[in-house]
């Protein structure tokens, strides 16, 4: 099967799909000349209406899909993965032709194991028959030439930088010679599957480490292994699952964490998404000198996202209740977080936001209330092979109704990670 049949086969299974689907596409007259020029082999001419039609407001996975197969048309491999990509992302009914896709222009580019990849993923998750037949006609290709595809997703990362406060307290309050500042060194590591279709169970793990080169006490490491039941039927995804969760501080076992959550996620049309997500975690501490954190912890978050293209607006509210044995490492918490990300999939990106939180500790002897400021931001740069360096900062301001919880704290770090 050439590459030109595919594509052809392609556009036919998408009309379908369409058709099947009830999506419409509004007339504009950048729509109507784009496929004209398609129709005439003017890939240039149609590239550009499709565009013009898509900022004027034409909503859809049919104005996204006809921009990827024009830019595949005259070449433009990358930036056609890109948009069959977001695809795949915010359309779950299109995903097993997005992801279709996805094999022909790794395999244009000659990356035979991410063709395998992601022809076995439109298999799977597509209830297409032409889909599924497309893709496995090409898996069966392919395999003479690839290894057996992997369908678990890691990330890999490692940042070192500095803390001004690590203590989190007020500098006029702490002894003299006593420092809280501190170079440090972090990485963490998560891995997340197998995938094998809509629905199905995953397993998820992550590791964090954090080591303090003057304050050795406050080193830290939490490992988490746990599993999810995931249903994703079009617009809705839904997990359940339960974790555990071991930590440290100065070396020391800190706590052990047992809990359950679930996540509801809601798309609307290809700009927005809804994620309400609820956990509960019973809490054991590790050493006896910890345990007065011992108890239970229930957290709710709620994030409204915007995409378009590659910039997300995101929305996020968290409330956060302790019930511990110590009340002073019981806190009720409430958090607005408001944040903007352009992050192209390759490429110089920034991401910048601000967090408001507020701190209730009202069992404790002299109850107070805390408000934190934080503004944070990241300066990114993918390249190659899902590499990226990033530079991140994070300046935060702590008010408090005892002066010596107040507190000011500035957080830097440069770093790489590497998506699997």
């Amino acid at each position: 099967m050439t590459g030109m049949m595919s594509i052809q086969r392609a556009l036919f299974v998408l009309i379908a799909c369409l058709v099947f689907t009830g999506q419409a596409v509004a007339e504009t007259d950048h729509w109507s000349a784009g496929s004209a020029a398609f129709a005439a082999g003017n890939y240039r001419a149609a590239l550009d209406h499709f565009i013009s039609a898509r900022d004027e407001g034409v909503e859809g996975p049919a104005v996204h899909y006809n921009i990827a197969v024009s830019q595949f048309k005259l070449g433009q491999y990358d930036e056609a993965g890109n948009n069959f990509q977001l695809i795949a992302n915010r359309f779950p009914q299109m995903e097993g032709l997005a992801e279709y896709n996805l094999g022909l222009v790794a395999n244009r580019q000659g990356r035979r194991d991410d063709a395998a990849l992601h022809f076995l993923r439109a298999y799977k998750a597509s209830d297409d028959e032409k889909i599924q037949v497309l893709a496995s006609n090409r898996i069966r290709e392919l395999e003479p030439e690839v290894r057996t595809v992997s369908r678990w997703s890691s990330a890999l990362g490692i940042r070192a930088g500095n803390d001004d406060n690590i203590a989190l307290s007020d500098e006029a309050g702490v002894p003299v010679g006593t420092t809280t500042e501190s170079p440090m060194v972090d990485a963490f590591a998560s891995v997340i599957g197998p995938r094998s279709g809509r629905d199905g169970l995953r397993f998820r793990g992550s590791a964090y480490v954090i080591k303090y080169a003057d304050a050795d006490e406050f080193d830290q490491s939490e490992l988490l292994a746990g599993g999810f039941y995931e249903w994703r039927r079009r617009n809705w995804r839904a997990e359940l699952g339960a974790h555990a969760t071991t930590s440290t501080l100065g070396g020391d076992a800190f706590d052990r964490k047992v809990g359950a959550d679930a996540r509801i996620v809601r798309y609307f049309g290809d700009n927005n998404v809804l994620d309400l997500r609820y956990a509960y975690d019973d809490v054991s501490e590790g050493d006896s000198v910890f345990a007065g954190i011992a108890g239970s912890r229930q957290r709710i978050d709620a994030r409204y996202r915007w995409y378009r293209q590659t910039h997300r607006v995101q929305l996020r509210y968290v409330v956060e209740t302790n019930d511990r044995r110590d009340p002073s490492v019981s806190p009720a918490r409430s958090a607005v977080i408001v944040d903007y990300r352009y992050r192209p999939l390759q490429g110089l990106g920034y991401e910048a936001g601000v967090q408001l939180r507020d701190s209730e500790y009202a069992d404790i002897a002299t109850p107070r209330d805390e408000d934190l400021v934080t503004l944070f931001g990241t300066l990114s740069y993918a390249f190659s092979n899902d590499w990226s360096v990033l530079f991140d900062f994070r300046q935060s301001d702590n008010e408090s109704t005892d002066p010596a919880y107040a507190y000011d704290r500035l957080q830097f770090t440069l770093g790489a990670m590497k998506i699997f």
